[in-house]
Parts: C-alpha cells; structure tokens; sequence
C-alpha cells in the first residue's frame, strides 16, 4: 500500500462530516455540558457502580479520562469510578479477579488472557474489547547520540519495549526480521518499565525501544532520543490500547455495559478530531487523578499530533486477526487457535458500528480492512 493509499484508508475509516460531527457531538463541544448518553425510557435497575481502570497518562487513556472530565458519565443511576493504575499488569490482575468492570490493556495482553496463555492467570479468562483506545502512538526511539542511522545497524544492540505482549514488541520484532536480522540471535531484548525509559536510554542500558506515547514526545523533547521511524509508518493505524471487559461481566447488564461503551466511544471520536486535540490536552491538565498534570503541556502537544497518535474506536476484525496470526507466529498465542472464532468472540465490532453510528458518525462498512504490517499486506475475509 502506498502512502497515498494509506492515507485514503484512513481518511475513509475516520471520516466525521461536520454536520455529523455537530450532530452528534456539537453541543459537547461548544459548552463542555454533559448530555445523557444512555437514552429514555429504559429500565435500569438499582443504582450500579462501574469501575475502570486506566493507565494515566498514556495516550490510550485519553477517551476514558476526557469521558469522565467532560461530564460524560454524569447519570443519576450510573456512577462510573475511574481508578489510575501504576502498572497494566495490575489492570489486568484486578480485571481477571473481578475487582474492575472494565480495564485499559495492550491487546496482546487481552488475547493471551483470553486464550489463557497470559502470565497473569493460569487459566482462560473470556474477554470482549467493545472499543480501541488509541491507534498509532508510539515511536521506534534511538539515542540522541547513537550510531544507529539504518536497520542494519541494530545488529549486536539491546533493545527494549515494556510488554512481550504488546503490538510494539510485535512490530519490533517484524522490523528486525524484514531487515534480515534475527530478534533472538542479532539483537539483545529487555523489558523496560515505562518510568525507566528515559534513565535507560540516557544511561546507554538500553539503545532503541519502542514505547506509547508520551513518552517518546518528552524523550525527544529532553534530547534524549530521537524517533527513527514513527510506529504508523510500521503498520498504519494500528491498535495500541483498549477497552476491555471480562465477556459475563460485559453480558451480565448487557444495556449498562453497552451505556458504559457508548460515553467512551463518543469521547474517543471527540479526541479523534483534529480540531479538538489542543483543548483535549488542556482539559486533561486540569486534574492531578490521571497524572497528564505532570506531562508539560509541549510533551503532549506534539505526542497527540494528528496521524501520530489518534483514537479511532472501531475495532476491526482484520487488525484482530492479524495480531492472532503474528502472536501465534511468535509463539505468544496456540498454533492451533480458530483465528477468524477467536476475532469474532473478542472484538465486537457490530457493536462498535452501532455506536458510532448513533452518536452520528460514519462507520466502516465493512470489519476488514488492508493491513500493512511492516511492508506485508495482510488481507482476510470471512
């Protein structure tokens, strides 16, 4: 795919025309209020409280931190907590253990969990991911000062990510291997936690990684590193993070659940504009809960460019199930995993088009579309 092709599959995937956009978000969007997003009429039950666990202040925390600062989860019989994790593996330890309702999580992450392959739980745990968090939003860093200028240059280098179980350990590893280079014999491979990337990449502890946004933004802002290739060049809006619910807690209240999905999913078409980023940015700086207070507003400025970072919430069928293949591939998944079931039980992408459509968006026509992965068209049908 071209990048021209590139950029007309994205502008088709993120299509918003004005008169939708005003439709369906405008009042939001000129006076900050909060409308009722669960409808009328409908038979609730008894007050319910529904906890989220986020990973502030990461790109994809964004819909649901700005849903819950703009008001958007204000309903009397609904009270929705927000809970900031220091760590994902803690999100996903407190989703598995039913202390969450919903979760913010790598999507690697979510499939081995719901292929019981995880780390973090010893048996299968069933998810459902209604809504992408973030696409794109992550850079393959080098040191400000490193002699790495090509891909050939990695060869004898220790690099890093902060997940095996995430997309950009995955796009990692695809690099290295288009450029010839093995990922277990050429390169040397470390976990770094997020908090610890700049001292590593300063230190020389570590010569390239791939992380989420901002975090690359404040490496490059410090001059401590400097980005060899925007992640969107490696696999044009690809998924980072998303929301994620165990699949009996997401059908137990089916119509709170989708509630829940439907303010986030409005909240992350607002944060997909371009239009709205700058303001985004300053309403997620006015409260300390999610730490974007301690991200220099520069940082996130050029972190959240458009096409850099971004929220399109539809979750494809095809980026499903292209993560499956390359995840089984690299043994992060079964061989013998149905690929195509496994997509559809996870990622509810009817759903997704529902919403969108309802909040006056134009959703994909079709769950597939053409992903390049790293040079490697990948296309899949059902």
């Amino acid at each position: 795919m071209s990048k021209k092709t590139a950029k007309r599959v994205a502008s088709r995937s993120l299509q918003l025309t004005r008169r939708s956009l005003l439709k369906g978000l405008g009042g939001l969007v000129a006076t900050g209020a909060a409308s009722s997003l669960v409808g009328t009429g409908r038979a609730w039950s008894a007050s319910k409280e529904i906890s989220i666990g986020t990973f502030g202040p990461s790109h994809c925390s964004i819909p649901m931190v700005s849903a819950k600062l703009r008001g958007f989860f204000k309903n009397e019989k609904v009270n929705i907590t927000l809970v900031n994790y220091p760590e994902m593996p803690l999100i996903a330890k407190d989703l598995i253990g039913g202390k969450l309702d919903f979760g913010q999580l790598i999507v690697p992450l979510a499939f081995a969990i719901h292929a019981g392959t995880s780390p973090l739980s010893k048996e299968r745990v069933p998810l459902v991911i209604p809504q992408i968090a973030g696409t794109n939003g992550a850079a393959l860093m080098v040191g400000s000062k490193s002699a790495i200028k090509n891909p050939a240059d990695f060869k004898g280098r220790i690099i890093s990510n902060h997940s095996k179980l995430s997309v950009h350990f995955l796009l990692n590893m695809m690099f290295l291997e288009r450029h010839g280079l093995s990922f277990e014999k050429d390169v040397t491979f470390k976990v770094v936690e997020l908090d610890h990337a700049i001292d590593a990449l300063k230190s020389g502890e570590v010569d390239s990684f791939v992380m989420p946004e901002p975090k690359d933004a404040a490496i490059e802002l410090a001059g401590v590193g400097t980005p060899l290739m925007l992640s969107k060049y490696l696999w044009p809006n690809h998924p980072c993070c998303a929301l994620v619910a165990r699949r009996d807690s997401f059908e137990r209240d089916r119509e709170l659940s989708t509630a829940l999905v439907r303010m986030t999913t409005k909240a992350g078409l607002l944060a997909n504009e371009p239009s709205s980023r700058e303001s985004t940015i300053d309403l997620l700086r006015t409260s300390s809960d999610y730490r974007y207070d301690k991200v220099p507003k520069p940082v996130l400025m050029k972190a959240l460019v458009p096409g850099r970072s971004d929220f399109y919430p539809f979750p494809f069928q095809s980026t499903a199930r292209a993560i499956i293949d390359i995840m089984k591939r690299y043994q992060l998944l079964p061989a013998g995993i149905d690929s195509k079931a496994f997509a559809r039980e996870v990622f509810l992408s009817e759903l997704s088009r529902t919403l969108i459509r309802e909040l006056g968006s134009r959703p994909p026509e079709s769950d597939f579309r053409e992903e390049k992965v790293v040079g490697q068209v990948m296309t899949f049908a059902d």
